[in-house]
């Protein structure tokens, strides 16, 4: 009986430790990245892009493939509205300015500014801010 007792009490610890290890892993992976692809608006916008945490600071990574019609102050904007109500007229609406777009195409990074909190935004956009065309965004 002695060694029944001694045997369950091992098999609950060890499936306790399993059930908190997948917990754990589940939660980092989910906070540490976001990741996705571009919603057309005006224009096409291709390639893939992540968030990523990097000691204290969240970067916004686009991939070697990111491409996108060049245009008139392009700006990086992260908007409270979801992608499927913002348009070219309601764009910068409670959004936050990010950068002024490096490139209209290949890899690049942007710091998103210490003071914002990403859950505080819906969707990531790339607009032109002097004409108010939105080329396109995606969710968060």
């Amino acid at each position: 009986m002695r060694n029944l007792t001694a045997n369950k009490s091992i098999f609950d610890f060890i499936l306790t430790c399993l059930v908190f290890g997948f917990l754990v892993v589940g939660n980092a992976s989910a906070m540490d990245a976001q990741s996705g692809s571009w919603t057309d608006k005006k224009y096409s916008v291709d390639g893939n892009w992540s968030i990523e945490k990097r000691g204290d600071q969240q970067v916004i990574v686009f991939d070697d493939s990111f491409n996108t019609k060049t245009g008139p102050d392009l700006k990086l904007f992260l908007s409270p509205a979801s992608i499927d109500t913002v348009t070219g007229k309601n764009a910068t609406e409670g959004s936050v300015l990010v950068s002024a777009l490096k490139s209209n195409k290949g890899a690049q990074e942007y710091v998103i500014p210490a003071d914002i909190n990403i859950n505080d935004y819906q969707s990531l956009l790339i607009h032109c801010e002097q004409y108010s065309v939105l080329w396109g965004g995606t969710g968060l």
